[in-house]
């Protein structure tokens, strides 16, 4: 069979998501079945994300996505050899991982097109939750890589996490080393964004670049309890209508389990993706440990072996913005 070209591959994977939209994913064809796989180190999160665990996850989302296109050509990617653990420390681009592209014995039933309808969205919801079908495709996906998947349309839940969320927000911005990395990701106008393409656009993010400027470069000016308030009380109605929140658990401890968290986290996107459903990850939950510890107590979590890692609203709205993402070219080195 004639198998599909690594840059018709890359063309449409690279709108796969990735952790602050980062993409630090690089790609140097080997051959026409087999390509190294690198990461870029300024494309990191030291403060944020200091064991490169969501950015382990990024890539293997990478790799499922690049699968996905091949799969409508009847070929699949796999990852032949991991060579090293991703390092925030590592100078240069550094290899991570060899991939081997090769006919598929099983149809891929993931259609390519839903890479790039795919959103994250930061919207209304239009306050209807997520259908049974919807929560059975994406839990029946999930157990196929031995995770749990959770939905919930409680409204008391639902109010448990917006709050949680904003609150977390506010801790995080008191951390100076943590504002500033996040500052330097923030794409306040459209011109930056489409300069960079990469990071987090303030249309996407559902919030004026100005506001969002003011708060990141001037956060003395917001130290106040008044305008605390105003903020959060801004920050919480752009929840308006959110009728599901879901969290994911499962091995959750090394890079292989998080490569294979990843694997399953772009299959279960791109199946809200085909449902007309959207998602936004609460990533702040996760990685602040006062959050995490609350949600976990609320959920009454603590199963065996499972750990929980991710923590979502889901639903409907109208279509968001779509980011920004860097072109092929950029994402092949020679």
């Amino acid at each position: 069979m004639d198998l599909p070209t690594w840059h018709s591959l890359v063309e449409v994977a690279r709108w796969c998501p990735s952790i602050h939209n980062l993409q630090p994913h690089k790609l140097k064809i080997i051959s026409e079945t087999e390509a190294d796989l690198y990461y870029d180190p300024a494309r990191l999160l030291p403060v944020g994300d200091p064991n490169s665990v969501f950015v382990t996850v990024a890539l293997a989302i990478f790799i499922e996505h690049l699968s996905i296109v091949a799969g409508a050509s009847g070929a699949k990617v796999e990852m032949a050899e991991l060579f090293q653990e991703v390092s925030t420390s590592a100078q240069g681009l550094t290899l991570f991982a060899r991939l081997k592209l090769s006919p598929a014995n099983v149809k891929e039933p993931i259609d390519k097109s839903l890479i790039v309808k795919r959103r994250t969205s930061r919207l209304h919801y239009n306050g209807r939750a997520l259908t049974p079908e919807t929560v059975l495709k994406v839990r029946n996906e999930a157990a196929v890589f031995k995770h749990n998947f959770y939905e919930s349309a409680d409204q008391e839940l639902i109010d448990f996490v917006v709050e949680l969320n904003q609150q977390t927000l506010f801790d995080d911005l008191y951390s100076q080393p943590g504002r500033e990395e996040l500052n330097r990701l923030f794409r306040y106008t459209k011109e930056d964004a489409e300069l960079k393409k990469d990071g987090l656009w303030a249309t996407c993010m559902n919030f004026p670049g100005k506001l969002m400027k003011s708060i990141f470069n001037h956060h003395e000016r917001w130290e106040t309890k008044a305008k605390q308030r105003l903020l959060g009380n801004y920050y919480k109605s752009s929840f308006k209508g959110t009728a599901s929140i879901c969290w994911i658990t499962g091995e959750f401890n090394t890079p292989e389990d998080w490569l294979n968290a990843g694997r399953m986290m772009a299959r279960t996107w791109l199946l809200f993706t085909q449902e007309s459903a959207y998602i936004h990850p609460f990533g702040n939950i996760i990685t602040n440990p006062k959050a995490y510890r609350k949600f976990n107590e609320k959920i009454k979590g603590g199963e065996e072996n499972k750990k929980l890692w991710m923590v979502f609203r889901a639903g409907y709205s109208k279509e968001p913005a779509r980011s920004y993402r860097l072109s092929t070219n950029e994402i092949i080195i020679s």
